[in-house]
Parts: structure tokens; sequence; C-alpha cells
């Protein structure tokens, strides 16, 4: 039986760092809506007169939103990490569904800015999670196929088939060692058996096919 079809939805977490970057995530929001993706943006969901932290709770309480993009950069860890704003308060609802579920693929880092040394800006909830890289713009395309095969499971590499049993020739190596382990056991009896009896050799007055000319010569 085939499993049930699960359709993707995202929602985005970030920092209103600049307009610059805002604009950034909303292209990352206007691509997946232009590939079916859904995505919970709060620059087209949220109105005034709407309850923010109602809003932020949707990201672990909507059953229908599979995937959490959290799109790093320096502002987003300062507020992150301080419990500062509507970062802050996303972390909070965050961590603990990161650190209870070890096997947790619904939230995604996506890293868009390194700090002086070259290391990733991320929170110190999310320091040991892999991360799709979005800094060089140059390789957006390669990063957003990244991103979109892992918002629609569909990996670039996929774990084969596993086979029913072992190739024949490897089942085959282990038969002789079991059938001829008793013959050759045998084999070994019937020659101590033969060395440990009486020995006879052949002397010039002594034929081979017939009996001694010279008893002297028998030799037990």
């Amino acid at each position: 039986m085939s499993e049930p079809v699960v359709t993707p939805k995202v929602f985005i977490s970030y920092s209103w760092t600049n307009e610059e970057h805002v604009d950034w995530v909303e292209g990352i929001a206007n691509r997946l809506e232009a590939d079916s993706i859904p995505v919970v943006f709060d620059q087209w969901d949220l109105t005034h007169g709407q309850d923010k932290f109602a809003y932020m709770e949707r990201m672990v309480g909507d059953p229908t939103i599979t995937k959490v993009l959290m799109i790093c950069d320096r502002k987003y860890v300062e507020k992150a990490d301080a419990r500062d704003g509507g970062v802050g308060v996303e972390t909070v609802i965050i961590t603990p569904e990161v650190y209870n579920k070890t096997a947790q693929t619904k939230f995604i880092p996506i890293l868009r800015e390194r700090d002086e040394d070259g290391e990733a800006f991320l929170p110190i909830y999310l320091k040991s999670r892999i991360y799709i890289d979005f800094c060089d713009d140059d390789n957006f395309a390669e990063s957003y196929d990244k991103l979109l095969r892992d918002i629609t499971n569909k990996p670039t590499r996929k774990r084969p088939p596993r086979g029913e049993k072992l190739p024949a020739h490897l089942l085959e190596e282990d038969a002789p060692f079991v059938a001829t382990g008793p013959k050759l056991e045998k084999l070994k009896h019937c020659q101590q058996r033969s060395d440990n009896g009486p020995k006879t050799r052949v002397g010039p007055g002594h034929r081979a096919s017939g009996g001694p000319r010279d008893s002297a010569h028998l030799v037990k």
C-alpha cells in the first residue's frame, strides 16, 4: 500500500533586518509559491488587529505546515539568542521542538550571512543542525534546488531497493565446506591407520608379485 501524499506547506521565520533583507525573504516566498508550495509569510498573512503570537504559534500548532524556514543572518541570531522581539518569541516556540525531537526535519536553517571569520551565523539552539547555504547569490539556483527538494522530499540521491537475499555465488561458497567436511575427516582417519600398520619393503631376494626367495629380506 502506497503512503499518503503529504502536501508541503512552508512557514518563514526571519528578522526585519532591513528592507533589502525583507525583499530577499519575500523573493524566496514568491519563488516557492510559483513552484506550487503554499507559504505562510507575515507580509501577506498578518494584518492589523490579528494576534501576532497566535500567528507565530502556527509554525508548531498548525498540522498543515510541514516545514519552517529560519532565515539566519546576524540580526536573527542576536534576537534569537537574546529572546528579543518576534524572533525571540518564535525561538521560545521552536526550541523545545528542536531539542525534544532529535530526528526533527521540520525546521530548516537557511544561512544568509557569515561572520568575519567565515563562521555561519546560527542561533545557539541550531548550531548542530545542517543548514542550506544561501550566502552566495551566485549559487542561488543550486541552493534553491536543494531547498525545494528538501521541502518536497525529492532528494537527488535515493536509497535503492534492498535485495531479498545474498548473491548466489556467495551462498555457493559455503556449500563445499559443509559437504566435504565429514569426507575429509574419514580420509584423515584412514591415513592414520595406514601409517600405524605393518610396513614391508621389497629386497633383492623378494619378488613383488610373489613370495619371498629369502625370508631374511622380510622386515617387520
